[in-house]
């Protein structure tokens, strides 16, 4: 089975639009959506906002149906120039920016980091290349906390290379490196810090942007499936 964390309501709607065979499941006062695409099992989860919600989704989707990958899709907005709204970003490496044991760590405790798993990364890659899709691999940002252009220096100087900031993907990643379970994060960019203006308004984004992730994922479930 292969798992969906989404962090938007629209997204799981897109998704199951997709989807054969789906119903709703209450478990621990926790809803899922089960269903097949093109005959591979999936469950569908909705994180909600920020590293708590994140992490409880996680762990409960995991302990309840013990996924063999999870794709984690959202929103993030970048932190490159070069970048453009719409964009894609593979998230190869996340960090909880957030994380600060410097007091007591040193400079090891700046900074909790957790790895996406590379044939995932992989698959991500050749189907945003299939749809034409601009994208960036490297590094997400993660923390409890909207970035705008006022920290964005701070935060490039710290983690030098990250591509973009959200809230909910370190403490997915952390779950599931915590229970072994391989995982891979896209986000799609909803806005770009370093630009003056963006040319989608957010409802524009939100229809544009769930519609191509749903079609996105189920190119990645049939990599996966078929590999």
């Amino acid at each position: 089975m292969i798992a969906l964390i989404a962090a938007m309501q629209a997204e799981v709607d897109e998704m199951l639009k997709l989807t054969t065979d789906s119903k709703k499941v209450i478990k621990d006062s926790f809803a899922f959506w089960e269903g097949k695409l093109e005959n591979q099992s999936i469950v569908i989860m909705l994180s909600g906002v920020g590293k708590g919600n994140a992490a409880m989704a996680a762990a409960m989707l995991i302990t309840n149906y013990r996924p063999q990958a999870i794709i984690n899709i959202g929103t993030a907005g970048g932190l490159c120039d070069a970048q453009e709204v719409l964009d894609v970003v593979i998230g190869t490496r996340v960090v909880q920016h957030d994380f600060d044991t410097s007091p007591v760590d040193g400079d090891e405790g700046i900074g909790l980091y957790f790895d996406s798993d590379q044939a995932l990364c992989d698959s991500c890659k050749r189907v945003c290349e299939k749809m034409q899709v601009r994208n960036h691999s490297g590094l997400i940002a993660s923390g409890d906390q909207f970035i705008d252009l006022y920290i964005v220096d701070s935060l490039l100087h710290r983690y030098s290379g990250a591509l973009c900031a959200e809230m909910e993907a370190g403490a997915i990643a952390q779950a599931c490196t915590r229970f072994q379970v391989p995982f891979v994060i896209l986000r799609s960019l909803s806005d770009i810090a370093v630009h003056d203006n963006n040319h989608l308004t957010y409802q524009e984004y939100v229809a544009l942007a769930a519609s191509r992730s749903a079609r996105m994922c189920k190119e990645i479930i049939n990599e996966i499936a078929c590999g």
